[in-house]
C-alpha cells in the first residue's frame, strides 16, 4: 500500500530523515518507535506532505505522491492525526467533525458520519458540546474520528496517548484496534512502545533518521536492544 524509499527531509536546512526506507501492507498496524529526535514525527508530516522531501521517493497504491500537496495526499487516501490533537477548542463536536469533511462529496458526508458515531458513540452523543470541555481521552477520539470524516485508507497517528491518565491511554490502543478492525490501515508514532508493539504487526526502530531495526511486533517486544533501549528492561 505504501512504500517509501530512501526518504531524506528536514528543517531549516537541517536533514533528519537520512534515507528511510519502509512498506506498509494494507490492513496492517505498524509502528515506528525511537527516541526523541530519532525522526519518527517528521516521517509522518513528510509522508502527508506537510514537510517536503530533498530525495527519495514516496508511492502510495503504486503512485508517487511525494511532489503532492497535503490536501491532494488527504484526496488520496492518507490522512494524519497530528500530535497534541489540535482541535478547533471553541467549536462543537459536530462541527469538528465538518471541519474533517472538507474533501468529502457531499452525498458521503451523512454515511460517513454515522460510521463515525458508529466507532465513537459519545461524538454523538456530546455532538453540541466545545472540544475544548472534553475529557483528554474524548478529544484524542474526536481527533481521530475527525481524521476519519475524510475516509481515509491510511491512518498516520502521531503520538495518541501523549499527555493522558493511565486508563485513557489503553482506551487510546483499544481505538487504534477498533479502526483497524473497521477496515483501515495503521501507521503509528507512540511513545508507550510496550503496548504499541503489542498491537502491531510490525514495526521500524528509528536512530539518526534511519531504520536500525525491523521486524514483528513480538519479536521487537522480545529484542533484547529493544528491551534496554525502549522499555526500560
Amino acid at each position: 500500500m505504501l512504500k517509501v524509499d530512501g526518504l531524506k527531509a528536514g528543517y531549516g536546512g537541517l536533514t533528519i530523515l537520512q534515507g528511510l526506507t519502509l512498506e506498509i501492507a494494507q490492513g496492517e498496524i505498524v509502528a515506528l518507535i525511537g527516541a526523541n529526535g530519532a525522526g519518527k514525527t517528521t516521517a509522518l508530516n513528510t509522508i502527508s506532505g506537510v514537510v517536503s522531501r530533498t530525495s527519495g521517493t514516496i508511492e502510495f497504491e503504486g503512485e508517487s505522491i511525494a511532489d503532492l500537496q497535503p490536501h491532494q495526499i488527504v484526496r488520496r487516501g492518507i490522512v494524519q492525526v497530528p500530535e497534541g490533537r489540535e482541535l478547533f477548542g471553541s467549536l462543537s463536536v459536530a462541527e469538528n467533525l465538518r471541519m474533517g469533511a472538507t474533501t468529502l462529496p457531499r452525498d458521503q458526508f451523512d454515511a460517513t458520519l454515522a460510521e463515525v458515531h458508529e466507532i465513537f458513540p459519545v461524538l454523538a452523543e456530546r455532538s453540541n458540546q466545545f472540544a475544548s470541555t472534553m475529557s483528554g481521552g474524548q478529544q484524542q477520539m474526536l481527533a481521530i474520528g475527525r481524521a476519519l470524516m475524510a475516509r481515509p485508507t491510511l491512518l498516520l497517528m502521531d503520538e495518541p496517548s501523549l499527555g493522558l491518565a493511565p486508563k485513557l491511554v489503553m482506551q487510546v490502543f483499544e481505538t487504534v484496534e477498533r479502526v483497524r478492525r473497521a477496515g483501515l490501515t495503521v501507521l503509528i508514532v507512540e511513545q508507550n512502545a510496550a503496548r504499541t508493539l503489542e498491537i502491531s504487526d510490525r514495526a521500524y526502530v528509528l536512530e539518526s533518521g534511519e531504520v536500525a531495526l525491523t521486524g514483528t511486533g513480538k519479536d521487537l517486544l522480545d529484542d533484547e536492544r529493544v528491551q534496554r533501549a525502549y522499555l526500560g528492561m
